[in-house]
């Protein structure tokens, strides 16, 4: 083959890729057929063999054959089960109507080297499409063992059910990932809406101006440091405000209504002191008014 080889590079995995595609038509809604890699032998002769894939065709376009593969993409790899007595293929070619050879560059397998019958097929330049080197031998008049038929179903029931977990899982994974974003998202708003550091500290200054005295935080359950005023403090300043309306409103009832006894008593003795003054000044008065009546009687 002239040139760089279109898969020569592959590893196992894009291969079987590449031979699903081949079968299976992405856009199609129903291809018509099912392919199923990894299919073990669980029962019957042949137990614990494994194919690499096999296709079964449901229509007359896909051919109605179980169709198996086997994947290669050395030549160390092809050489070693060519030197096996007993492939692992053995079992599962003698099932199927077709068998072919899947290799990533057909130079991995030389002349003569292809047991009679088999396929061989590698990557094309048409990535929907394999190359055909060799076409197997259709077996027209052939049934599969129940064995066979049964484990490529139990395969393709159990990859339904991992897809389906996978599904699940992956739809989890969205609603989590979506619940972790509006949490990061509220979180997100709250710290917007929260005031600027430098805010806080030019209002909490403005607190301690108005205090007069430092704030001491720490005074929880303990009196303030020495020239302080303690939390509790503010608390009960606070639950007065709430009780009254307004500073304005506490210092009232705080003055006049609960006022000091001390002040009333001293107000009511110079309200007394000055009501005996007014009465001293009126008897005056009137000694003064009754002299001077005796002396012009007098005369």
């Amino acid at each position: 083959m002239a040139g760089k080889r279109v898969g020569s590079t592959m590893t196992a995995g894009e291969l079987l890729g590449r031979l699903r595609r081949h079968y299976i038509e992405p856009s199609r809604r129903l291809p018509g057929g099912i392919f199923v890699p990894e299919v073990g032998m669980n029962g019957g002769y042949g137990a614990g063999r494994r194919c690499d894939a096999i296709y079964v065709g449901f229509t007359t376009t896909s051919g109605r054959q179980l169709v198996g593969h086997e994947i290669k993409v050395s030549r160390s790899d092809w050489v070693a089960e060519l030197g096996r007595k007993t492939g692992k293929a053995d079992a599962w070619a003698d099932q199927c109507h077709q068998w072919w050879l899947v290799v990533s560059d057909p130079d991995i397998v030389r002349a003569g080297e292809l047991p009679e019958g088999w396929g061989l097929m590698s990557p094309g330049r048409s990535v929907t499409r394999m190359a055909i080197h060799q076409p197997a031998t259709v077996k027209t008049d052939h049934h599969p063992d129940w064995d066979a038929v049964r484990s490529v179903f139990a395969r393709y029931d159990t990859l339904r059910a991992e897809a389906v977990d996978a599904e699940q899982k992956a739809a989890r994974e969205v609603e989590q990932r979506k619940a972790r974003e509006e949490a990061d998202a509220r979180v997100a708003r709250r710290i917007a809406e929260l005031p600027d550091a430098t805010e806080l500290e030019r209002q909490l200054d403005l607190v301690r101006e108005a205090l007069g005295a430092p704030i001491d935080f720490t005074s929880v359950d303990r009196p303030p440091r020495h020239g302080a005023i303690g939390l509790q403090a503010l608390r009960e300043v606070a639950a007065m405000v709430a009780a009254h309306g307004s500073l304005a409103r506490v210092a009232h009832r705080i003055t006049e209504g609960y006022a000091n006894p001390l002040t009333s008593a001293q107000k009511a003795v110079d309200d007394l002191a000055g009501a005996l003054s007014a009465v001293e000044a009126a008897g005056s008065r009137s000694e003064s008014h009754c002299s001077a009546e005796d002396v012009r009687a007098s005369a």
